[in-house]
């Protein structure tokens, strides 16, 4: 991983339109905040070794509002947009999001990356729930099936991210691209060495902010430098 010295610099840029959504909508999904803008600004950095890639299908998961992956069919306006969300409401707000926007994203429920083909994703963006919390409250937040649960963590703020992590190497492609929003408490370190250990791939943390009492980190994981084929 890069030290915090050789991070680009990552200027802020706009969202997508979301004049469409209400209150009534953020009381369903999560609502854009100071992580949200980090990870399109840093998508939006990163976009030449996006594009170099070339890739064909690109997914996020935990859509939400459908901002993210929205803005990153604005960069990629070639790929196949496909966002999950374990959230039925996250798949009609996503849709919604990328149709005030011009663009197409294919939006399912669904839990992670289960039912994906092998091999099948070129560029994966994940923003987990990552706010460390006692497991009485995660349990809590899923209980109440409210927003909560779209922050509420766990231990370390890893229980999500850690029940995903081991599958990541069956849904990239050969040149797929792992982008990662997380905070310092969810241990950037320990996950790029079991994403080294489990699956091959390197990992770089390319912006970080200071965002409240949070400071916010997007990590970029590659299995090698996308000349691979697909698996």
């Amino acid at each position: 991983m890069t030290a915090k010295g050789s991070l680009k610099t990552v200027p802020p840029v706009a969202l997508p339109v979301l004049s469409h959504l209400g209150t009534r909508d953020f009381e369903a999904v999560y609502e854009p905040s100071d992580d949200t803008y980090l990870l399109v600004d840093a998508l939006t950095a990163d976009a030449d070794e996006l594009r170099r890639r070339a890739p064909t299908i690109c997914m996020e998961i935990g859509s939400g509002s459908g901002c993210v992956i929205t803005h990153l069919g604005s960069l990629l306006p070639h790929a196949a947009l496909l966002a999950g969300d374990i959230n039925r409401a996250a798949a009609t707000t996503t849709l919604a999001t990328a149709v005030a926007n011009g663009r197409r994203v294919d939006a399912v429920h669904m839990d992670l990356l289960t039912g994906l083909r092998p091999g099948s994703v070129d560029v994966l963006i994940f923003n987990p729930p990552y706010v460390p919390t006692s497991e009485e409250e995660l349990a809590e937040a899923i209980a109440a099936t409210d927003i909560s649960a779209a922050w509420a963590g766990g231990t370390r703020g890893r229980r999500v991210l850690d029940r995903l992590l081991p599958t990541l190497g069956d849904a990239l492609s050969a040149r797929g691209l792992f982008y990662l929003l997380g905070v310092a408490e969810n241990e950037p370190q320990e996950i790029a060495t079991l994403l080294r250990e489990q699956h091959g791939m390197r990992s770089e943390v390319i912006a970080e902010r200071r965002a409240q009492n949070e400071r916010l980190f997007v990590m970029r994981c590659a299995r090698d430098d996308g000349d691979g084929e697909r698996g």
